[in-house]
This record gives structure tokens, C-alpha cells and sequence, in this order.
């Protein structure tokens, strides 16, 4: 039987139909493509054979075929039309393709989702799949789909953590979101983190107002709560009240102020002119194998270009002792923890894939676009620390009873 059946099919018509299409500009895929057709006859040979086999396994000797219904059949290589035979009794349940399914493409979910994390817009997915495949899918739908990865979201952001970190990047990113139908400024924050494994992970996204220590505070308990005992460095921006809340939480950790932040600070009111030469002095000090040197290029400093810009000499003392911890360790560690760029660099991957976005329309779709970025780039940011080797072998050193 399943001879005479494959006699029946006529490889050359299809050929010669296919042949024509691809000549005619339709291509292999998509509405009135070369190879939509054979889907439609492949999915009706597997339909004959189903309903034959469950009629003759039926008990009942009255049942027989009882014509067919009609459906469209999303696919991964375009819509096609399906007849679905009946049997008289209605117990047939055809199993290639069930009778409530309208898809057999499940590459299509993940390609939403892949279109999404790189700030694709859902009218822009929506004619994605018309133009490559044929089918239409209407934002309710793509939002459905995009919906699917919020218990994914949830179980990700109370997950464990490991119990000692060696370095812990803080910074925050804002966007703008929709609330009590006005547009407002949120913040991201976002704690990024390299275990004693040399490894980078992103611990967490917390979404809440403008930047605030407070609520930092609240972020760091929520570290300690997933099971995060301890912190040899923190990594930090120079927010008001930062040291102080990393201090109630974690009293042994080290807070090193981000000293490229300080540099883009000091030079804010710099002329154009002199900017070179002030960020090449700033950079002699900066650079010093420890403090006691370091302090002594500060005052250099400030007797080049103290009469010129007090602030900024005046700026680095005030802060001096947040701004000079890495100064205590060799230069592999330093060059892991005097600035945040790390972090930075993450926030550039958010905000690529969300630059064309004028606002979300809460904090729950905010989430769920960053989430899904992150994922998709995951190669660029969940990769091992460079120099770990050195690095571990001086945190062991320092650190003999906190790293075991």
C-alpha cells in the first residue's frame, strides 16, 4: 500500500512546478514558494494513512470515512491549506497535526523571541514572518509568546548564588516607562559579579525609581538573602552614600570608587584645550604603584593646574580614600577593580537593543526586554576574567581566610 502511494506522488510535476516558482522570484520558502506545496501533500499522505489505520482498528464496523474540514497550517516554510478527514463515529484524532494545532513550526517561538532581544518592535516581527514564511501574527499573539519567559524571569532573579564573590560591579541604567499614565525615569539596577572561578555573571536587574543609596541597601540584602555571605571588592560609581550601605551589609568588603567616573567628573568644566594634557597629568597619578606615590603626583598636580582648576585636585582629596584601595595590591588585581567598565559595557548591549524604544509600558516589559537581551548575548558579557590566574593567586595571598 505505501508503495502504490509513493507511485502516486509525481516527482517530476512537482519538480517542474518547483522549477518555475524559483524562475519566477517566489524562492524555496514563504507564500507560493517552491517547497510550501510539498508540505501540504506530505502532511495529506501522513492524514490518509492515520484515518485508514484507525478505521480498520475500529470495533465498530459502521464507521467509515466521512469527507474532510478545513484548516491553515502555519509552518516553517510558509501557510498552508490542510483537509482533515472525519470518520462517521468523530473518534479520529489525526497525531501530525492535532486538531486544535495551527502550527507545526515551534523554531517560530524562538525566532520571536531572538527578534525581540535584539529591540525588534512587534509590528516589525509581525511583518518579518509575513515577508519570509507567508504567515501573519498579530501583536496579542507575539506578546503571548514573549510572555512565556516571565516564570523563567521570576525562578532567574531568586536563584542561589554562590556564598563568597571575589569582585562585585554596581551600577544603575534608566529608561523610561509608562505609569500612572505619565512617562517616568526608572533605573535599572544592575549587580554584575565574577566568582572565584575567574567567571562574570549578572546576579540580578532590579527595577525601582531615580538611583538612591537606600535603595541599594535593600539590593544588597537581597544578595545576602540568596546566600551571598561575602564580598572581597565592590566596584562602585561615586553616588552619595554608596560606601555606607555596602558597609551595613558586608562589613569586611572592600569599595573601590570607579576612578574613570572621577576622571569624567574632573575634567566636565576643563577647556577643550588643556583637556589632553589635564586627563595625560591625571593619568601620571592614577597610574602610581601606590598611594604614598600617587599622593605625591596629586600635589604635582595641583601645583600645575591648581590656580587654573582648584576643584579638581581638591575633588580627589576629599575622596581620596575610596578612590585609592586598589592602591594597596598588585597591579593585576588593580586593573580588575579601579573601574566599573565592566559593568558599563553590559549596559551598552541594553541599550543597543533598546535605543529605538520611547518608552515601555511598564516594569514588567522593561524586565522582559533586558532579561531577553541578556540572554541573547550572553557570549559577550558570561565569559571568564582576564589574568584570572594572577588575580585569584593575589586574592588568596591578601585573603587567606575569606578564600579558601
Amino acid at each position: 500500500m505505501k508503495k502504490a502511494k509513493e507511485e502516486q506522488f509525481d516527482y517530476a510535476a512537482f519538480e517542474k512546478e518547483a522549477i518555475k516558482k524559483i524562475r519566477e522570484g517566489k524562492g524555496f520558502t514563504g507564500k507560493g514558494g517552491a517547497l510550501t506545496g510539498l508540505i501540504s501533500r506530505i502532511v495529506k499522505a501522513a492524514y490518509e494513512e492515520e484515518i485508514t489505520d484507525h478505521i480498520a482498528s475500529t470495533k465498530d464496523l459502521k464507521n467509515r470515512r466521512n469527507g474532510s474540514t478545513q484548516k491553515t497550517l502555519k509552518t516553517g516554510l510558509g501557510s498552508v491549506e490542510l483537509n482533515p478527514p472525519r470518520d462517521r463515529l468523530g473518534t479520529f484524532e489525526p497525531q501530525i497535526v492535532k486538531k486544535w494545532e495551527r502550527q507545526i513550526a515551534p523554531e517560530f517561538e524562538q525566532q520571536m523571541l531572538s527578534l525581540y532581544a535584539i529591540g525588534t518592535s512587534y509590528k516589525d516581527i509581525s511583518e518579518h514572518f509575513e515577508t519570509m514564511y507567508g504567515v501573519t501574527y498579530s501583536p496579542s499573539f507575539i506578546t503571548t509568546v514573549t510572555n512565556k519567559v516571565l516564570d523563567e524571569i521570576d525562578s532567574w532573579k531568586s536563584r542561589a548564588l554562590e556564598d563568597v564573590y571575589a569582585i562585585i560591579y554596581l551600577d544603575a541604567i534608566h529608561f523610561k516607562v509608562r505609569e500612572n499614565r505619565k512617562v517616568e525615569t526608572k533605573a535599572v539596577y544592575t549587580v554584575y559579579g565574577v566568582d572565584l572561578e575567574g567567571n562574570r555573571d549578572v546576579l540580578g536587574l532590579y527595577v525601582g525609581q531615580s538611583e538612591g543609596a537606600k535603595h541599594w541597601g535593600r539590593i544588597l540584602e537581597n544578595l545576602k538573602e540568596r546566600g551571598v555571605d561575602d564580598v572581597i571588592f565592590f566596584c562602585v560609581d561615586g553616588l552619595n552614600g554608596f560606601s555606607q550601605v555596602i558597609e551595613n551589609v558586608y562589613p569586611r568588603s572592600l569599595v573601590q570608587r570607579c576612578i574613570v567616573h572621577m576622571v569624567r567628573t574632573s575634567v566636565r568644566h576643563v577647556s577643550w584645550k588643556d583637556l589632553r594634557t589635564v586627563c595625560k597629568d591625571l593619568k601620571k597619578m592614577y597610574n602610581q604603584d601606590d598611594s604614598v606615590s600617587a599622593l605625591a603626583e596629586l600635589d604635582r598636580f595641583d601645583q600645575k593646574w591648581g590656580s587654573k582648576y582648584p576643584e579638581i585636585a581638591e575633588k580627589w582629596r576629599k575622596d581620596w580614600n575610596e578612590l585609592s584601595v586598589s592602591f594597596d595590591y598588585p597591579y593585576e588585581l588593580r586593573r580588575a577593580t579601579y573601574t566599573t567598565n565592566a559593568v558599563e559595557a553590559l549596559h551598552r548591549i541594553m541599550r543597543k537593543s533598546t535605543k529605538t524604544k520611547g518608552a515601555f509600558i511598564n516594569d514588567l516589559a522593561l524586565e522582559k526586554q533586558l532579561y531577553l537581551t541578556l540572554q541573547h548575548n550572553k557570549k559577550s558579557w558570561q565569559r571568564s576574567t582576564r589574568g584570572w590566574p594572577a588575580i585569584i593567586r593575589v586574592l588568596k595571598r591578601e585573603f587567606p581566610n575569606r578564600i579558601l
